[in-house]
């Protein structure tokens, strides 16, 4: 049965699948919810219901709507005169009545125009005066982009009519679409399309129903021109009889919506961002959501992500890079919800985004030092070349560095546009990012950057330190452990020098610090620094409290590998429950939650730790997609706790697409696919594919032994895992020599309290029973069972389940073998 966040997932996942076509949707729910089978049968059943349910409901539905049309109002025959226009066909209908294409009867000038026919009932005298009164206003616009109108009446029997411009044109996203416009092109569009709403506003017009169908593109002398349609919506009546203020679900903004609420101008700032957010990814956003753009385009399938960037002849990665570069702070700021923190006026939404086509950062994305950078170099092409290779981007960034500072000793703010310049091309070394590139390579340059921010940079240790610490995390990312802790010392010390200018770099530096020590299997080392980190945290300012949280939930990983469950479970849900009042999409509540999962799961606590690492996986796939390094590594946890769970049928094929995904990004010779491979063949090996078992945990185990030497945490836990494949595959003398071998490392290194030697001594037990060696076997159950009593309580049935399980296995062939006495 789902809990309640599955079924708050199971709802977000329906809504996207039903958004697109039917033949999408199964490909759609494989690749988000195949993590969990029970959600993925609830969610293609609900989808096979609402289609056909759709297809039945559908076709009398609309023949039903059609008869009400057609019955309130018939179809005018051509000819039929309205003032000095006459009617020549019908081009289209909505709500709000009939439009027909129509000429000049009288002869004065020939000028095609749309005449449209509203759908109201009689209008009395006091909204006749209303409605000539909008048409006076109507009239008085005069602007390239809005469609004039020519002529307004009232038939006899009340209902009014508008005669405007008859444009030639194609709603603004179909345009698009079909000319393949980029994500610049449609900006530009809007834009001109924004000036002519702006224009109206000025007059005193709102329009109230803008939508891609209401701005209609077509050639003029050879170039695109949008023309806005359908201004004199507040002609449409209510049920009561007073003037409504319309809208179309998807474009209208909330106030809209609400009984008595009045539309303003920021109520078309609403549709305008609502417009730019489907012309940008191609999804028109749904009513209470506030995903950006690039989320939206995220949670697609790869395929249709392909196609919707096709058609703005871009790539995925490229325009998920656009979109984060400002657009999606655009639309979120002219989408709020609440009127009062929307753009104020269309002139404002107008003013960002020509600063986004200037290469600025739009006001709305706040003071984001990466996002200036990034622009800087967007406005300065001819200074900086921009390259798709990470390497050359690296060499070219440092090339501007050397020149900047030049300029910056005549002014100081300059070195700042530079350090974030430098930031923002060194964090695309990640190796996500680069992948296939020579990593050799890659680790010179960052060795060289190092050097060229000490001596170019040191006027400014702030900034040194910033740049120097991106760095460091860049090396921690490529596995180079040693390298990022000697650097991260530099900085610490940097930083220590400085207390009071340089506070919250000291943090950051042992925060870093930290987790390479951590990454690195050093744990005491991990312990102390972050032990030091957390007591300074607590002494500064309370915008740093985020930092001791931090630290204290990876702190709860080193206390949960050194053997103290219960302080870990302590640190771990204290982190959790700080970054609670997070917004829920933040990565650093998202890593509290991930590691306090990992815990529970440790601790035995595994239902309650899925359904945490599951909402952390949803998070992540919808804003950075499913094979994200982030989303990997929360998908790599669930698998572990499947695996301790015993769920191994669950966990195997989990573990073959994390081995295929790591491999991809990180090549073979990676500790992710080490990892990975390691409990691929715990799963394999319980499934009684022994054999196949056997390349993944030698594999493992010499990557570790290799990379981290042979007494690290890693290689201690993999050479045991190795030594229980051995028993398994029929050599119990080998398993028990290496068991025997591992025990002797693990004792001393991470101390007999420690869940790792527990298991070695389980899994030495088996050995021994296995060889016949009773009392052997015995004492080593016996002890394994003990270590995990004193580590969990006697009390925590999962944690003990496998060391109580040997023990009596152990107990029962020795009575069978005194009753054969």
């Amino acid at each position: 049965m789902l809990n309640a966040d599955a079924w708050a997932r199971l709802g977000e996942l329906f809504h996207q699948a039903t958004e697109l076509p039917e033949s999408e949707r199964t490909t759609f729910v494989h690749a988000h919810a195949g993590d969990d089978p029970e959600l993925q049968r609830e969610l293609l059943a609900l989808i096979a219901a609402d289609t056909d349910a759709t297809r039945r409901l559908r076709d009398p539905l609309q023949h039903a709507a059609e008869a009400t049309l057609r019955a309130s109002d018939p179809e005018l025959p051509p000819g039929t005169r309205f003032g000095p226009w006459a009617l020549e066909r019908v081009i289209g209908s909505g709500g709000m009545g009939r439009v027909y294409l129509a000429r000049r009867a009288d002869g004065a000038y020939e000028r095609e125009v749309a005449l449209k026919r509203v759908r109201t009932p009689a209008l009395d005298a006091r909204r006749h005066g209303h409605f000539e009164y909008e048409c006076r206003l109507l009239a008085q616009m005069q602007h390239p982009a809005i469609a004039q109108i020519h002529d307004a009446g009232i038939e006899p029997d009340g209902h009014a009519w508008l005669v405007m411009e008859y444009i030639r044109g194609q709603p603004i996203s179909t345009w698009c679409d079909q000319h393949a416009s980029s994500l610049r092109q449609r900006v530009e569009l809007l834009v001109k399309a924004g000036e002519g709403v702006q224009h109206a506003h000025q007059k005193g017009v709102i329009h109230r129903d803008l939508k891609p169908g209401n701005v209609l593109v077509g050639n003029v002398d050879g170039q695109p021109l949008p023309k806005i349609i359908d201004f004199g919506i507040a002609v449409e009546t209510d049920a009561e009889g007073e003037v409504s203020g319309g809208g179309t679900p998807g474009y209208m903004s909330p106030e809209q919506a609400r009984a008595g609420s009045e539309a303003d101008a920021r109520s078309d700032v609403y549709s305008l961002g609502a417009m730019l957010h489907e012309l940008a990814c191609g999804v028109r956003p749904q009513a209470g959501t506030a995903l950006a753009p690039s989320q939206c385009l995220q949670a697609l399938p790869a395929q249709k992500q392909r196609e919707l960037a096709a058609l703005r002849s871009t790539t995925p990665r490229v325009l998920r890079r656009e979109l984060r570069d400002g657009v999606d702070a655009i639309v979120l700021k002219a989408m709020q919800a609440e009127c009062s923190v929307r753009y104020e006026s269309v002139s404002s939404l107008l003013d960002d985004l020509r600063r986004w086509l200037a290469h600025y950062p739009p006001r709305a994305a706040g003071r984001v030092r990466w996002l200036a950078a990034r622009k800087f170099v967007r406005r300065n092409r001819l200074v900086v070349s921009a390259t798709g290779v990470v390497a050359a981007a690296l060499v070219a960034g440092l090339l501007v560095t050397s020149w900047s500072l030049r300029q910056a000793r005549q002014e100081a703010a300059r070195a700042k546009v530079t350090s974030d310049f430098l930031a923002s091309v060194l964090d695309s070394v990640d190796p996500a990012i680069s992948q296939d590139l020579d990593k050799t390579l890659m680790l010179r340059v960052l060795d060289d950057a190092s050097k060229r921010a000490g001596r170019e940079l040191a006027a400014w240790p702030d900034i040194q330190a910033d740049v120097e610490l991106l760095i460091a995390i860049n090396q921690i990312s490529l596995e180079e452990y040693d390298r990022a802790i000697a650097h991260l010392q530099s900085i610490r010390e940097l930083a220590a020098s400085r207390p009071d200018a340089l506070r919250f770099q000291h943090l950051r530096a042992l925060q870093v610090l930290g987790d390479a020590y951590l990454s690195a299997d050093r744990l005491k080392e991990a312990q102390a620094t972050l032990d030091e980190g957390i007591a300074l945290a607590e002494r500064s300012q309370p915008e740093y409290r985020w930092l001791l949280l931090d630290m204290q939930s990876r702190q709860s990983w080193v206390a949960l590998a050194q053997g103290r469950a219960d302080e870990a479970l302590r640190l771990a849900r204290g982190a959790y429950e700080g970054f609670a009042a997070w917004p829920a999409g933040d990565d650093k509540r998202q890593d509290a939650t991930r590691r306090y999962a990992n815990v529970l799961s440790f601790s035995g606590h595994h239902d309650q730790a899925m359904a945490l690492l599951r909402e952390v996986i949803g998070q992540h796939t919808r804003i950075r997609g499913r094979d994200h390094p982030l989303t990997l590594a929360v998908r790599r946890d669930l698998a572990i706790t499947h695996l301790q769970q015993r769920d191994f049928a669950t966990a195997e094929p989990e573990l073959q697409r994390l081995v295929a995904a790591y491999t991809r990004l990180y090549g073979q010779d990676s500790g992710y696919v080490a990892g990975a491979r390691g409990m691929l063949g715990s799963a394999l090996r319980e499934l009684g594919k022994v054999a196949e078992a056997g390349p993944h945990y030698r594999a493992a185990m010499e990557w570790h032994i290799a990379h981290s030497g042979p007494e690290a945490f890693s290689s201690v836990a993999t050479r045991g895992n190795y030594g229980n494949w051995l028993l398994a595959a029929g050599r119990a003398q080998e398993s028990a020599d290496e068991l025997g071998s591992v025990l002797e490392i693990a004792e001393r290194t991470l101390g007999r309290n420690s869940a790792v030697t527990a298991e070695i001594l389980r899994g030495l037990a088996d050995a021994e029973l296995a060889l016949g060696r009773l009392a052997a076997a015995r004492q080593h159950a016996a002890a394994a069972l003990q270590v995990m009593q004193d580590i969990y309580g006697e009390q925590n049935e999962a944690a003990l389940r496998d060391m109580r399980e040997t023990l009596q296995k152990v107990e029962k062939a020795g009575l069978q073998a005194q009753a054969h006495l």
